[in-house]
């Protein structure tokens, strides 16, 4: 009688234990979440941007699925804006259900795509100040501006002016010309020789330190170069389109822990634009300031560089 019982009992047991088990795999077969994969015959290439055409119907992935679900993009709107014009950082076989590795970081990887035709994204390294706060964010307008050490306009060299018709005295380091022989039509001597020919007919007694002196002047005049410098602050550049600040590229994903704040700003420029900016950053230690414009205000002004003589 009392091996009936315990038969009984463990029998019991053993129902409720498989009944428990059971019930659990029907709740995660019922906790299931949408996540986004390609169409059956839709691959993506590395570098290709993510379209919606080539998304398929989401597939359902059970909470028992456990790393593969936390993984995987959410078919939720907020990753589908996430998603949108993202490049892929690695292959993507067709039908693949999309996951978080298969993209850059959170922001980057729609950096490419934002780009105009016939524009760069160029980066400048800014701190809080530079950037006016950090209020500058991804789609703000900017003018650039920066510090510079300007040339001054070259001094002219002292005033030369021609000796008596004939001869001019030989120009060191030009070989005389010999005379009683038919030569060819002499070239007209450029306007540095001449400045030169006219500074020895003056001062004929001028000693080959004076005269390489003089030279070297003529020439920098000529060429625009100057070695006296004042320190002039200049707007490079109005109206400038902001791609990203720090690896964010969206105003919401400015404002996140990670990227509120900031050491660099991406703007979008031409390709004569940045030469000129990466000169400007070269001249000026790298420190460029960024003025935050109303986005309704896309003006550009003629505005002269500011020195203490024009304050």
């Amino acid at each position: 009688m009392n091996w009936k019982l315990i038969a009984a009992v463990i029998v019991g047991l053993i129902t409720g234990v498989l009944l428990y088990f059971w019930t659990e795999s029907v709740k995660n077969e019922q906790v299931a979440y949408a996540f986004m994969r390609l169409q059956p015959d839709r691959k993506v290439t590395r570098g290709q941007a993510i379209t919606p055409d080539m998304l398929a119907e989401p597939v359902m992935l059970p909470e028992s699925f456990g790393a593969l679900a936390k993984l995987a993009v959410p078919a939720a709107s907020a990753y589908q804006e996430w998603l949108k014009d993202r490049t892929a950082a690695a292959d993507i076989p067709a039908g693949s259900v999309l996951l978080f590795q298969y993209f850059d970081d959170n922001d980057g990887g729609r950096l490419t795509t934002m780009i105009a035709p016939g524009k760069r994204a160029l980066t400048l390294p800014v701190n809080a100040a530079a950037a006016v706060g950090h209020f500058v964010e991804p789609g703000s307008y900017v003018d650039i501006l920066g510090t510079v050490d300007e040339p001054v306009e070259p001094v002219a060299p002292a005033a030369a002016q021609p000796g008596a018709p004939g001869q001019a005295p030989a120009v060191p380091g030009q070989a005389p010309v010999a005379t009683g022989q038919p030569q060819a039509p002499a070239q007209p001597p450029s306007p540095v020789e001449q400045m030169l020919k006219n500074y020895l007919t003056q001062y004929p007694g001028a000693d080959e330190n004076d005269v390489n002196a003089y030279r070297k002047q003529a020439q920098d005049y000529k060429l625009g170069i100057s070695s006296r410098t004042r320190v002039v602050t200049r707007t490079f550049l109005q109206n400038v389109k902001v791609l990203a600040v720090g690896a964010a590229t969206t105003a919401e994903g400015a404002i996140t822990k990670a990227n509120s704040t900031y050491n660099n700003v991406t703007v979008e420029v031409t390709p004569a634009e940045a030469e000129m900016l990466i000169f400007a950053m070269g001249q000026s230690n790298g420190s460029l300031n960024l003025v935050l414009r109303n986005p309704a205000d896309n003006s550009v002004e003629e505005l002269p560089s500011i020195n203490w003589t024009r304050m």
